[in-house]
């Protein structure tokens, strides 16, 4: 299978050909239900198709993928039109897919369901439009710029987010897949008023490029604080709020997708309203929250009969996520918010049933196993590790219990298995060889610390933490090293070579049936490395099915 750059296809029409054309985007960067609620009173959502090539592009996504909203065309032509006068005798804007006619599930996409989606085409170096990648040798980083520049500043949509994963282009975000194409996602006009930037809507917040910014954002980070955070408060919805609320949402059993929705700003203004009943009945402010993972960080010990009024609390909320995590992993039946004896017998029970001394005192050794025990999601397995054997055949059950079925695919997971894990099948953090402290110090250089690759296979970068995280429900952003725990590590294992979350390139691109191309597989986890080895130990994995 040739690589990407191999392909001179001479116009943008012909590019659908390209076997990258059409790589899973599982990003959840659609327009709110809000927007779309708004969007759509009055209205039927129907969508105009753009043309296949005008002033300043050429189309190269599916026919029947090249419908938008009418200002979604009407913003992609002004930016190509743009772009037309910069550059009358080419390269053209390589415009791809849009959505259906009528909006909906678009395979294998997660987002381009509501017309408010466009992919665009990064730029070569020459005037030829040609597909690539920001990697390959004729990628033109300035022209591409200029694109991104040109989107952002366009007078007629306001932009959610730009996913490319070029990591010195500005104004974009990385994300799994968008290597070859850069995902525009803009933002719906509502109620026919322009949105020029995503602070001007109401309804979600969340993590966005460019940031949402604003008083509501100042706010959330403001209650953020009172109930156990440690933000800046800058009105910036940056990196730092968004693993903040991911943490608030793990804490309080919401789900952890590091979206400010109905759900967590309810549970939030809950909590500030006890806080504030509670400030007038003691006739006392009520401090900074307490929390499990605070009581680990400053190395507390709590007495089980002082979890909802000794001074370092001073709030009920403490107890009460105490009482969330004790009946999330089946010790306690109801969260009453008080310490009572159901909270104490079910801590008793919890530390007798782990083996855990110290009397009816909750310190940090018992935080963390109630943690560690409570992050679970019904995704995941069972599997609590074991040797190479057990490891091998847990790797078989994860596949199949995941809808593989083909033998040579589960022979090339162990090969990328025993690879990656020095023969060992343990979850393993990289740079391990050098031993540590040397193995951390390195792991410290790297400038996606601490999101350095973990697990079975290697799962590096926040941009592929993030996506776990929502889609467990589990806060790897806050707690990566969680990713080492042998059920998420093998949940991640199989999934990500499934659906190609690691570089956009799955299983089925290149073993499938009677196609077996055990060598080129190795770009599904990272380009060619090692790919001979590894080929050679997927090969005689696959005799052993035979």
């Amino acid at each position: 299978m040739p690589e990407l750059d191999e392909f001179d296809v001479g116009n943008f029409a012909a590019t659908v050909a390209l076997r990258d054309a059409d790589v899973p985007c599982t990003a959840d960067i659609g327009a709110t239900d809000q927007e779309l609620k708004e969007d759509r009173e009055g209205t039927r959502d129907l969508f105009t198709k753009i043309a296949a090539e005008g002033v300043g592009f050429s189309c190269y996504g599916s026919d029947h993928k090249r419908y938008g909203r009418s200002e979604v065309i009407k913003a992609v032509k002004y930016v190509c039109e743009e772009w037309g006068k910069r550059y009358p005798s080419g390269p053209r804007i390589g415009v791809g897919n849009l959505s259906l006619s009528n909006g909906g599930r678009m395979e294998p996409h997660v987002s381009h369901t509501d017309g408010v989606d466009v992919d665009l085409a990064p730029f070569a170096s020459t005037n030829e439009e040609i597909g690539l990648t920001w990697q390959s040798a004729k990628y033109s980083r300035s022209r591409t710029q200029e694109l991104v520049d040109l989107v952002l500043n366009n007078p007629i949509l306001g932009v959610r987010v730009i996913l490319f994963n070029d990591p010195k282009i500005n104004g974009v975000i990385p994300w799994s897949g968008h290597d070859n194409h850069l995902h525009v996602s803009f933002l719906p006009s509502v109620a026919g008023k322009q949105a020029t930037s995503s602070s001007d809507l109401d309804g979600d917040l969340r993590f966005l490029t460019p940031f949402m910014k604003g008083d509501r954002v100042k706010k959330l980070q403001e209650g953020l604080n009172k109930v156990g955070a440690t933000l800046t408060v800058d009105s910036i919805f940056g990196m730092d709020t968004d693993t903040a609320v991911r943490a608030f949402q793990q804490r309080y059993g919401l789900v952890v997708d590091g979206v400010v929705g109905p759900n967590t700003q309810n549970k939030l203004a809950e909590l500030r309203k006890a806080q504030d009943q509670r400030a007038t009945t003691t006739g006392k402010p009520v401090g900074q929250g307490f929390s499990l993972q605070k009581l680990i960080a400053e190395n507390k010990f709590v007495r089980f009969e002082d979890l909802d009024k000794f001074e370092l609390v001073d709030h009920p909320e403490f107890c009460q996520e105490v009482q969330s995590v004790l009946k999330s992993i089946g010790f306690l039946s109801v969260i009453s918010g008080h310490y009572d004896g159901a909270t104490r017998e079910g801590l008793r029970r919890f530390k007798e049933t782990n083996f855990l001394d110290g009397g009816d005192v909750l310190g940090p050794s018992t935080a963390k196993l109630m943690l560690k025990k409570a992050a679970k999601s019904p995704l995941l397995s069972n599997w609590e590790g074991g040797d190479r054997e057990a490891t091998t055949q847990a790797i078989i059950q994860e596949a199949k219990r995941q809808g593989i079925h083909y033998d040579s695919q589960i022979a090339y997971i162990l090969a990328t298995v025993e690879h990656e894990t020095a023969h060992s099948f343990q979850p393993v953090k990289e740079a391990y060889y050098l031993g540590e402290p040397s193995a951390e110090n390195t792991r410290k250089t790297f400038d996606y610390y601490p999101y350095y690759g973990r697990g079975y296979v290697q799962l590096t970068h926040a941009f592929n933490y993030r996506p776990y995280s929502t889609l467990l429900g589990i806060d790897l952003v806050s707690e990566p090293d969680l990713v080492m725990r042998p059920d998420i590590s093998l949940f991640i294992l199989v999934d990500g070579m499934k659906r190609g979350v690691f570089t956009g390139l799955k299983l089925d691109d290149f073993i499938s049936g009677s196609e077996i191309d055990f060598f080129h597989a190795r770009q599904i986890i990272n380009g060619m490395d090692k790919a001979k080895q590894i080929q050679a130990l997927a090969s005689t994995w696959r005799t052993q099915f035979a």
